[in-house]
């Protein structure tokens, strides 16, 4: 499965970004399967090197911290009168979904 990943959109999206782009993985045991380095090989795609316990070398875990802290931010300005609503409209909700045989609903 994440051969197809790197293969349907990764690596085509590192091809349209120019040829200075350098991909980066996670060490994850599946990033270093055999296939999946051969593949990268094969496609001459830039591979850097990462050290295992170093999250701070990957920028989607700065992003990740940016997104949770804006989260927290937003949820303190979000009125409880708006999470009242939300719990008060279950029974509705479930109502729909019910009826709708686990289908979209209105809600």
């Amino acid at each position: 499965m994440y051969c197809d990943i790197l293969k349907q959109s990764t690596i085509p999206s590192l091809q349209r970004l120019s040829c200075r782009a350098v991909f980066q993985h996670d060490n994850n045991p599946k990033h270093s399967f055999k296939t999946i380095t051969a593949l990268l090989k094969k496609l001459r795609v830039k591979v850097t090197d990462c050290p295992g316990m170093s999250p701070e070398l990957n920028p989607i875990e700065h992003l990740w911290g940016i997104l949770k802290w804006k989260v927290k931010e937003e949820w303190k300005r979000t009125p409880g009168a708006t999470c009242d609503a939300l719990v008060n409209s279950m029974p509705k909700r479930v109502k729909a979904a019910l009826e709708n045989n686990g289908g979209h609903t209105k809600y």
